[in-house]
């Protein structure tokens, strides 16, 4: 049984993008970063080998996504809106309420609506409404939005300080931009385990991790929360032809040549992946950038993924450093032209 887990954040989160600068933030913490802060804590209380708890099979996480006023909210199958989009084009200029470059902007779907699109139904344009997709860009302002309530952006000064002297560095200004989020919301995710006794050791790294905080800014008390953990109830067709991810994914070698990508029923997005290290025992290395499939991308077929080795062990680095690329995804239904 799929178990899903309830972040309640009890302080600001900065979830920073790769650039120059603070100011950018994401808003969801993508699987492979959920999966390394909760590697990092894993060790920290358990007497495990470091390459067998990363290249093992026991435990596999989704990313984390927006629960709004207790709802949850997951990404748009790539496709899942083209006619939506269709039946906009065709009307006339001022009788729809959205635009086609506003559905573009939707990322995000309620349960229930993800539920029926995994079915195989196909969305229409009266089901787009503020309560079913985040973010809602309205056209007109008339009605209100419960889906604005999901969190708040605030940028706050900062400098940086010499950590010689204890003054500040000439030119070190700069902004930094928190995110709030508000009751009732923050985010989830799912993971899977091959038995209770890994679930136990991953509640304990993962209360760990709350404690600690998720994200950057960790040292002023950035990302603490508690969390909440329930059987995930979401139900899958038996006449699925198709997967949709809920993580980032790597493919294998293998997969590849299986089709993974090539096949007609594929659609996906990439992105990529990169960054330096943050373990207790490995910090602050560059590693090996990854490209790697989003949230969202629609598979012929349910992938296993990999785990690939961005930084190898060396005379000061004590071991393997790794980036979680296992696929964790759900059937789908895909909708067949009459």
């Amino acid at each position: 049984m799929n178990q899903v887990y309830h972040l309640n954040f009890t302080t600001p989160v900065h979830f920073g993008l790769e650039g120059i600068g603070q100011e950018q933030i994401d808003h969801i913490v993508h699987s492979d970063t959920l999966w390394g802060a909760i590697i990092d804590k894993w060790l920290l209380l358990h007497a495990d080998d470091p390459e067998e708890v990363c290249t093992s099979t026991s435990f596999n996480v989704s990313s984390t996504f927006p629960l709004i006023n207790g709802t949850r909210f997951y990404p748009v199958p790539l496709g899942a809106l083209n006619k939506v989009m269709d039946d906009v084009a065709l009307l006339d200029a001022g009788i729809s309420p959205l635009e086609l470059k506003d559905i573009k902007k939707i990322r995000y779907i309620e349960e229930n609506l993800f539920k029926r699109i995994l079915a195989g139904e196909e969305p229409i344009l009266a089901d787009l409404t503020s309560g079913s997709v985040y973010p809602f860009p309205f056209s007109t302002k008339k009605e209100q939005n419960p889906t604005r309530c999901f969190a708040l952006e605030i940028q706050r000064p900062r400098v940086m300080v010499d950590q010689l002297n204890g003054g500040v560095q000439a030119g070190a200004f700069f902004y930094s931009t928190d995110q709030y989020f508000n009751q009732n919301s923050g985010l989830f995710f799912v993971a899977s385990f091959t038995s209770r006794a890994v679930r136990d050791k991953f509640e304990a790294a993962l209360r760990l991790l709350g404690d600690d905080g998720l994200g950057a800014d960790r040292s002023v008390g950035r990302g603490t929360f508690t969390f909440t953990v329930s059987n995930w109830p979401l139900t899958t067709a038996d006449n699925a032809d198709a997967h949709v991810l809920l993580s980032l994914y790597f493919p294998t070698a293998e997969e590849v040549k299986d089709g993974v990508l090539s096949s007609p029923i594929s659609a996906y997005k990439l992105t990529r992946r990169s960054g330096h290290t943050g373990g207790h025992r490995v910090s602050r290395f560059r590693r090996a950038d990854c490209w790697m499939l989003t949230e969202g991308s629609v598979l012929p077929f349910a992938p296993a993924g990999h785990v690939p080795c961005v930084l190898p062990q060396s005379g000061i680095i004590p071991h393997n450093v790794y980036r979680y690329g296992r696929a964790f995804c759900v059937p789908f239904v895909r909708r067949r032209k009459q």
